[in-house]
Order: structure tokens, then sequence, then C-alpha cells
């Protein structure tokens, strides 16, 4: 088997967020996205921000646009809005 590879990494600082949305190639057909908090005191580590658990969660996909879409949406998430603390 092949290692993961980066297909998409996009950085987003908005808004008091400093986070990273990856995507990465785990085989074929096979597609993962993760939102990364990047502030050096991870004040978004485990918050809900797209339906995602920054740090903890992600989204798979069984194709590469599904991934990419995935992708997209998590990136729009990042920047337009505010994480949310888990109840």
């Amino acid at each position: 088997m092949n290692a993961p590879r980066t297909v998409a990494r996009r950085s987003v600082i908005a808004g008091g967020k400093e986070l990273t949305v990856s995507t990465i190639r785990i085989a074929a057909d096979y597609y993962d996205t993760v939102i990364f908090d990047d502030s050096a005191d991870k004040r978004h580590r485990g918050m809900l921000l797209g339906g995602y658990v920054i740090d903890k969660s992600s989204k798979r996909a069984t194709d590469r646009e599904a991934g990419m879409e995935n992708h997209r949406e998590a990136l729009l998430a990042a920047r337009r809005e505010t994480p949310k603390r888990l109840r």
C-alpha cells in the first residue's frame, strides 16, 4: 500500500482563527478531510466547526470529487463560521 498523500491543504487565518484544512488520499478512492488548529495556544482544539471536531474528527469520501467537495465545505466553514464548544 502507498503512503497517504496530501491532495489539498489550505491555511485559514481569519477572525482570531488559525486553522488548516487538509484532505489526504489514503488509498484508491478513499479521501479524508480534517481541520487542524494551528494557533500557538490551541484555543480551538476539540471545538465544533462545520461538522468537524477540530483536531479530532474527519470526513471520508469514496472518490476524489466527493473528497474535494468535503474540502471546499470545510474551507468555507473555517473562513465563515465561529468554532463552538461541544456540550
